[in-house]
């Protein structure tokens, strides 16, 4: 036979006292019967909190002698076998002295404890358990069914806010949009604002943070190698990693000021990992289970989604890049070109076009073999990458034919650009280039075709003057 769950919390959560007030509907029901049974409507119930007794009073309860940290040990020492405390002794708790005894009952449902009820009177009494107990039992029991009432609409609303989640998490494709409703959703549903979405760059052997909020916008740049810090642990392992007090562990790596605690969840697809959630607080304990739940909850909602976008901007990413290099294809080359010659025309900037050309490079195919030609085709195009600005557009062209494109670039920043590529090619690569420039500048109006031809004619023109060389268009 099963064992039965039980639904009890270990203790009373904090934020309930607070909405219990004055207004709990505990005193309306309990008050008049208290009166009637044990001769005294002052009272106080002490509700667990951790390893304290935090007070809820009743309507009217004196300010005074409202306790200001209970520990239960004392607590419990003074009460003594008779669980009475003299008034006297109450001082310990509160400013003031208890006008008469104070009788402390504790209540228990099964194996549940939540804390006790105390009783003030004006005298000295003689305590009469067997008479009392039926009351204690029905606060016990009305406060049972309070808290599973909250329970219960707490799971309902945490259901709701995941099936909310994930349907917008699920409803995009693209990874950036994709990794920013994550974020948002976690902030909503769980309440976290510091949070980092950390992708798996298998090349490297490194986690790289493709999404954040609350840092700095500098931690995209970071790279953190898969055996260093928290989240290293977590994407080699495949285990959750929950760390309560971060000054404590060595290989937590600073990232938002004044963080207490962290936690790192593996994100995994096809049974490897594919990235990290990683999610850091300024508050002590707040990865409580009922956090550590919903955030496990929502974990697997999100790697199902980042693996479905990793897969879509992929498939994206081979549709509109040279399979070899890396740079864009001719056809996406035309797109996004099309569209800076029109922002160029239309706002008369600048914009400057190189065509790139291997020299010679069916010879060196025929020397030294394909794959070493393969090889040379990625080096040129790192280079290019290394000295060109994120505002330009690579692509190869065809074959060993690479373009540049330039926006907000006249045609002496583009010569000087090309310039110093074909001199870093010649010293660093075992090939050469020829370069053809040319540009249109403010106030011009010029077709994209008719740009690339004026590059292709300067090109010619480089590789009619004996190659590895660089030409402006002229125009005659």
């Amino acid at each position: 036979m099963e064992k039965p769950v039980n639904l009890m919390p270990g203790e009373i959560p904090f934020e309930l006292l607070e909405e219990w007030g004055d207004h709990f509907f505990l005193w309306e029901e309990i008050s008049p019967q208290a009166k009637k049974i044990l001769g005294s409507d002052t009272f106080l119930l002490l509700l667990r909190k951790g390893d304290t007794l935090t007070p809820l009073t009743s309507p009217g309860f004196p300010s005074s002698l409202i306790p200001e940290r209970v520990e239960e040990k004392e607590l419990l020492k003074l009460a003594g076998e008779r669980g009475v405390i003299r008034g006297k002794d109450w001082k310990r708790f509160s400013s003031e002295e208890a006008p008469g005894d104070v009788v402390l009952y504790s209540l228990k449902l099964r194996e549940w404890q939540p804390g006790y009820l105390l009783v003030f009177y004006r005298k000295e009494i003689v305590v009469d358990q067997e008479r009392a107990n039926p009351l204690v039992m029905a606060i016990s029991y009305l406060l049972a069914l309070y808290l599973l009432r909250q329970e219960l609409a707490r799971r309902t609303e945490d259901l709701s806010l995941l099936l909310k989640a994930a349907n917008v998490i699920g409803s995009q494709l693209e990874l950036d949009q994709t990794l920013d409703m994550i974020l948002d959703s976690l902030a909503s549903v769980a309440g976290v604002y510091t949070a980092a979405i950390l992708i798996v760059d298998e090349n490297r052997n490194a986690l790289r943070i493709r999404a954040q909020r609350g840092y700095f916008s500098e931690v995209t740049q970071i790279v953190i190698p898969l055996f260093k810090g928290i989240t290293g642990r977590a994407a080699t392992t495949g285990q959750i990693q929950v760390v309560n007090d971060v000054s404590s562990d060595p290989d937590y790596i600073r990232g938002a000021p004044g963080t207490v605690c962290e936690m790192a969840i593996p994100l995994k697809a096809e049974n490897r990992v594919i990235g990290v959630l990683d999610i850091e607080s300024d508050q002590e304990c707040f990865f409580d289970a009922e956090r550590q739940n919903l955030i496990v909850s929502l974990a697997d909602q999100i790697s199902l989604a980042l693996y479905n976008s990793i897969l879509y901007e992929r498939t994206r990413e081979m549709a509109i890049t040279d399979y070899l290099t890396g740079l864009f294809n001719r056809r996406h080359f035309l797109e996004l070109a099309q569209r800076e010659v029109f922002r160029g025309e239309r706002y008369g900037h600048p914009l400057c076009l190189s065509m790139i050309d291997i020299d010679h490079f069916k010879e060196y195919n025929d020397r030294f073999g394909h794959l070493s030609g393969d090889q040379v085709l990625k080096d040129l195009a790192g280079k290019m990458k290394e000295k060109c600005r994120k505002i330009d557009i690579l692509a190869r062209f065809g074959g060993e034919e690479f373009v540049i494109l330039m926006p907000e670039t006249d045609l002496h920043g583009g010569l000087t650009l090309a310039t110093r590529l074909r001199e870093i090619v010649e010293k660093e690569l075992p090939i050469t280039v020829s370069i053809g420039v040319a540009s249109m500048e403010k106030g011009d109006s010029l077709s994209l075709e008719e740009l690339l031809k004026r590059a292709d004619l300067a090109l010619y023109q480089a590789k009619e003057g004996g190659r590895n060389r660089v030409v402006a268009f002229k125009q005659e």
